[in-house]
């Protein structure tokens, strides 16, 4: 690139930072009190940095960059699920959006998403409840049902109901958060019907709508399994020695985006497989870089940075498909929440030297309180990258990893 582009961030994420350095580009981040912006690493270079009030209001964001003199840039980008429709706006009216606002709107609004889908591929039944403050049932649901919000994230203020008698527990316990917390609370949020089956992530990127280099993961574990203790994680199933499968996947997922109107960018769908019948059930998309590990696992396989092709593709850059370039299997989990006692953590040399470990970040410091895993799938002490010559390998060592770190954590 010879040309000094300039990108307007949406919340910083460290990923995302360092593919704009990579690739000199200079970067405007903003950032708003959602952030512990005493955290954030210190300002680079080719970087700069706007506060502003509250990132999700639009008036807002464009208040802080008319004072700062900031109204032009050649792309407006985000990997901050509650950001995506507001980047969108945005680049509307300082760049120009490579994401309609309308396309946007369908990656963050569950409902709706699935409202456009019914009938394309296989989706779960669901209702909407545009205000639960005012909600009382009257119809009978296919339990079990989950109770979620409409454009949530990371599993926070998800219910799982197995009766009319537990739903309405789940929806008067959500009332009494919304009560306590109003302004951050959801009110809108939607019924579906539980899927059982495992619980997989696909994640890649599309050009002019054509499903471009994808992996297909499946989750140790379906996420709303946190609430009983589960780690979030998953493992890569390798594209060559998973041929039928992968071919499998790219027919329903290239479907799938084109008909949200996906047309230039990086994605990270959620879906469960059902082994009896061999069907894909969708569950849900967003048009951004998915979250943990996955960018991590992604770059073992085919070496490439899905950060850096997110920002390509915002510049208008075409991003073709490229081979896997290594026949290794890759996986990755969290790790769970240490003792409350605990001073700090083991030194990370300890996990890298087990086998198949090839990077350990922690997230947690002795200053924090430390994360409740069973909140949210955002919630670790850190997480950890794990190969092996197959599926199995590398879910035997990312067990071995999480019995390890939790031994040397108990106290």
């Amino acid at each position: 690139m010879t040309k000094q582009y300039r990108i307007l961030m949406l919340g910083y994420r460290k990923g995302l930072v360092d593919a704009c350095n990579k690739l000199g580009i200079h970067s405007t981040i903003l950032v708003d009190p959602w952030e512990d912006i005493s955290e954030l690493p210190a300002c680079g270079d080719n970087e700069k940095r706007i506060f502003v009030e509250n990132l999700s209001k639009d008036e807002t964001t464009l208040f802080s960059l008319m004072r700062s003199n900031e109204t032009n840039f050649d792309a407006v980008i985000t990997t901050e699920e509650y950001f995506v429709v507001n980047a969108s706006i945005l680049s509307c009216i300082v760049s120009k959006p490579y994401i309609e606002p309308h396309v946007a709107v369908a990656f963050r609004d569950k409902f709706y998403q699935k409202k456009l889908l019914r009938g394309v591929v296989p989706v779960t039944d669901s209702w909407m409840i545009d205000d639960i403050e005012n909600f009382v049932i009257v119809e009978k649901y296919p339990y079990p049902v989950v109770l979620k919000p409409v454009a949530g994230a990371a599993t926070s203020y998800t219910y799982i109901a197995y009766s009319q008698e537990e739903l309405e527990k789940c929806i008067e316990l959500h009332k009494q958060k919304l009560a306590e917390n109003p302004a951050e609370i959801p009110r809108s949020m939607v019924i579906e019907r539980f899927v059982y089956g495992d619980e997989w992530h696909i994640d890649g990127w599309v050009l002019e709508g054509k499903l471009q280099s994808f992996t297909a993961s499946k989750y140790n574990f379906p996420l709303i399994g946190i609430r009983n203790g589960g780690i979030v994680g998953s493992v890569t199933l390798h594209p060559e020695t998973n041929k039928k499968l992968y071919d499998k996947f790219h027919q329903f997922v290239e479907k799938a985006l084109q008909k949200l109107g996906l047309k230039n960018s990086v994605f990270h769908m959620e879906l469960f497989k059902n082994d009896e019948n061999d069907e894909l059930i969708f569950s849900e998309c967003a048009a951004r870089v998915g979250g943990g590990f996955i960018y991590k696992a992604f770059q073992y396989l085919y070496d490439i940075n899905l950060y850096e092709v997110l920002v390509r593709l915002a510049l208008g850059e075409k991003v073709l498909s490229t081979p896997a370039k290594t026949s290794q299997c890759v996986g990755w989990t969290f790790l769970p929440s240490a003792s409350s006692t605990i001073k700090s953590l083991p030194d990370s040399s300890l996990l890298m030297n087990m086998p198949g470990v090839i990077e350990v970040e922690y997230s947690w410091n002795p200053d924090q309180e430390m994360p409740d895993t069973k909140l949210d799938t955002t919630q670790r002490t850190g997480q950890v990258l794990i190969t092996g010559k197959d599926e199995d390998e590398v879910l035997r060592r990312t067990k071995d990893v999480l019995n390890y770190f939790t031994d040397l954590t108990k106290n």
